[in-house]
Order: C-alpha cells, then sequence, then structure tokens
C-alpha cells in the first residue's frame, strides 16, 4: 500500500486553498483595464526599435541613400537574403554607390546584423509588419529603387544616429 502525504482531510484543505489562490488571480484581472486591440481597425504603436523589414532610406540632406556598397551586410547576413551591386562610371571604374541592393524578404530572419553591421547608417529595419502576400516574386525588392522615406519618431531617431552633435545643439536652441 502507497503511503500519501499527510491526512485526506490536509490533501482537501490543500486542494481547496489552492483553488481560492487560482480564483484570486483570475478575480483580480476582472478590475483591470482590457489589453485587447481591436486589429485592424485600431493599431499598436510600435516601440522605436522594433524590427519589420530591411530599408534604404534616403537621407534628407542628400536626397539620396547612404549605401557605399561596401558590402559588409552582404557579408554578415547569414541567410543570404541580400545581394548589392556596385554602381560602375561611363569608364566601367566601381563607384561608392549602389547600383541595386536586391532583399529577399522570404529568406530574412529580421536578426537586424545588417543594420549592426553597417558603418554609414543607411540600413533600417521599417515598422512595417504587414508583410504576407501570395506572390512571391513581390517579396524579392530592390531597395535602391524603392526610395524609402523614413517618417515619424523612427525617422528622427535615425538621422540622430548620424547627424553631427553640433546640429543637433543647434536645434535645441
Amino acid at each position: 500500500m502507497a503511503k500519501t502525504r499527510g491526512s485526506g482531510i490536509a490533501v482537501v484543505f490543500r486542494g481547496i486553498a489552492s483553488l481560492a489562490k487560482g480564483l484570486a488571480i483570475t478575480f483580480s484581472y476582472i478590475f483591470r483595464r482590457p489589453i485587447t486591440v481591436q486589429y485592424p481597425e485600431e493599431r499598436v504603436v510600435l516601440p522605436v526599435r522594433s524590427r519589420g523589414r530591411l530599408v534604404l532610406p534616403l537621407d534628407p540632406e542628400k536626397g539620396t541613400d547612404r549605401c557605399t556598397a561596401c558590402m559588409r551586410c552582404v557579408q554578415i547576413c547569414p541567410n543570404h537574403s541580400i545581394d548589392v551591386e556596385k554602381a560602375v562610371d561611363a569608364e566601367g571604374k566601381p563607384r561608392p554607390r549602389a547600383a541595386t541592393y536586391r532583399y529577399n524578404l522570404a529568406s530574412c530572419m529580421f536578426c537586424n546584423l545588417c543594420v549592426e553591421a553597417c558603418p554609414f547608417f543607411a540600413l533600417v529595419m521599417s515598422d512595417e509588419y504587414e508583410l504576407a502576400t501570395t506572390d512571391r516574386s513581390s517579396l524579392v525588392r530592390d531597395l535602391v529603387a524603392e526610395r524609402y522615406e523614413l517618417g515619424g519618431e523612427k525617422g528622427d531617431w535615425w538621422r540622430r544616429k548620424f547627424r553631427a552633435p553640433a546640429a543637433d545643439e543647434a536645434e535645441r536652441k
């Protein structure tokens, strides 16, 4: 015959105490404000460092992107989701610009390594998260041809990363 812990009445009381503790936690949630969002009518405000799809935003001062085709993002991408071709001039010499920047959204795992590796702050993970499609070919994008303008709070955060400290002080005054 197997021995049980304590008497039968003690087991019943522990069970009732455990049930009361669970009901107390459940009852406390009745008086809290609900956190449910009625998507897609309502949208959650995403944090600045949230990771959506990769974009190559335009620098507002220059009107072009900041990519110099250094290939660091291509080398560090674990899934080989990025393919960059350097621009060449009329003589066939390479220029410090990307002619095409192909990004394969289907194989990207949103690890942010490409953004961290870029020494020119040319890449940003956008706030776009509604990326579902039925057409696979639309998942491969040329980011240079896209000419993405990054706005809002994320755009301000991105511009502060490469702006000179003197420009920040002049703006505060």
